[in-house]
């Protein structure tokens, strides 16, 4: 249509285009600081020219334009960075939960501190160097007894809380699967709606943005990249049922917090153990020593360690010669067999604290590397597709001065027609 009502009509698609870009760019700002939104962005093109050229054409010279349109809304979205970021996370998934782990392993043990394990070893064994200078004396007997207690208390509250640890530990990874099949259904429902609005000719931006928020969590937990992993989650969106752990346990690059749970599963046991072994040879070697049971250990029960009771009822008299009680403060120093290995009671738990500092050391460095990494990658990807105020706030501006001026034409084009159609009244 050309003419006075052809411009009319293309001033209409500008108005049209210009209200569905104030609409996006509103609809951007609402979701400023949504979690996994991307910035959505209106694709036009002008629209198909009024005339072609042909032999028969009476329009004169050029083509007359019809104004423009919307051919989509996009996101600013880039997969690359998101395969980075996703690269990245389950390698920090794994090491969030051995850092957590691991910091609760160290608050538990508590070394160095006056309320340690160590601390408690080296006032039960001094106490037996004071008791050799007045072996009759009831009070140093007492506080051989009260050391005696304590340090089987404290060995058994250690392992105990490091048997609460490893439970906890494997109740969040059980949790930690119920989020991936929870994940997986979300998944399930996403792609059925993703597909309707597909079938339609449209881009599904905020359900795509859905998913990619899901597969995001997901990646923290397993690795999405593996395909392994890739194969199983998309067997289990098409074919449906529960991911399990055993399913989990089969894949060799599983990765993410999955991994990380259960490796701190078998570490917070063989530290338990450590901590099993340590009390089973106290037991053993004192018991030996005096020739009468001062400890009662049974590694099955709870506590793993404690004093007799004739020992605390009194029953029992720790009667021992001051050679005796010397022979007692110098087992601190004497090498025992352990695990097969001629070493001394202070040395075996020094060599698991050391073991369990080396290690924790090592996950708090690389923890603190990964989540560097994992930050700046997430930086560049949210310059890419994140929400800035200052530029949606410019495009609102653009938007509205060009919605402005179409309505300009329109009010320009009825002065036209009212000059043309009343104006042939008089």
């Amino acid at each position: 249509m050309s003419g006075l009502f052809g411009t009319l009509q293309s001033s209409r698609t500008g108005m049209s285009a210009s209200q569905v870009a104030i609409q996006t760019t509103s609809h951007n700002l609402n979701n400023m600081n949504t979690p996994g939104y991307s910035r959505q962005r209106v694709e036009q093109s002008a629209r198909s020219a009024y005339s072609y050229p042909g032999y028969n054409s009476s329009l004169g010279a050029g083509q007359l334009g019809t104004g423009v349109e919307v051919t989509d809304i996009s996101r600013a979205k880039n997969a690359f960075y998101d395969f980075q970021y996703r690269s990245e996370s389950h390698t920090y998934g794994s090491l969030k939960v051995k850092y957590e782990s691991y910091t609760n392993m160290e608050t538990i043990f508590n070394e160095p501190s006056d309320t340690s394990i160590s601390a408690s070893m080296n006032n039960f064994f001094t106490s037996w160097q004071e008791l050799a200078k007045s072996p009759k004396d009831n009070g140093a007997k007492d506080i051989v007894t009260q050391n005696s207690k304590y340090l089987a208390e404290k060995i058994s509250q250690i392992t105990n809380k490091l048997e609460n640890l490893g439970e906890q530990t494997q109740v969040n990874l059980d949790n930690r699967v119920k989020d991936i099949n929870f994940a997986i259904n979300q998944l399930r429902n996403l792609n059925k709606e993703i597909k309707i609005v597909e079938g339609s000719g449209k881009s599904p931006n905020d359900l795509l943005d859905e998913r990619d928020r899901i597969l995001d969590d997901l990646s923290f937990k397993i690795n999405m990249q593996d395909d392994e992993v890739k194969k199983m989650i998309d067997d289990k969106i098409s074919k449906g049922g529960d991911v399990t752990i055993d399913e989990l346990k089969k894949i060799a690059n599983v990765s993410g917090e999955i991994k990380g749970s259960l490796e701190m599963i078998e570490k917070i046991d063989k530290y338990k153990t450590e901590v099993n072994t340590l009390a089973e040879n106290i037991a053993t070697a004192v018991n030996d020593t005096l020739r009468i049971n001062l400890f009662e250990y049974d590694g099955t029960k709870s506590p793993v360690l404690k004093v007799a009771d004739g020992i605390i009822d009194g029953t029992v008299d720790l009667d021992v010669t001051s050679d005796k009680a010397q022979e007692m403060y110098r087992l601190k120093n004497k090498k025992i067999s352990i695990k097969g290995e001629d070493v001394t009671i202070n040395n075996f738990y020094n060599s698991v604290i050391q073991s369990l500092g080396n290690e924790s050391q090592e996950v708090i460095r690389n923890e603190k590397n990964q989540s560097k990494i994992l930050k700046e990658v997430n930086k560049t990807r949210l310059n890419e597709s994140g929400v800035a105020l200052d530029e949606e706030m410019t495009n609102l501006i653009q938007f509205h001065h060009a919605y402005n001026a179409s309505a300009k034409v329109v009010s320009t084009i009825d002065s036209l027609l009212d000059v043309v159609i009343n104006g042939l009244k008089r």
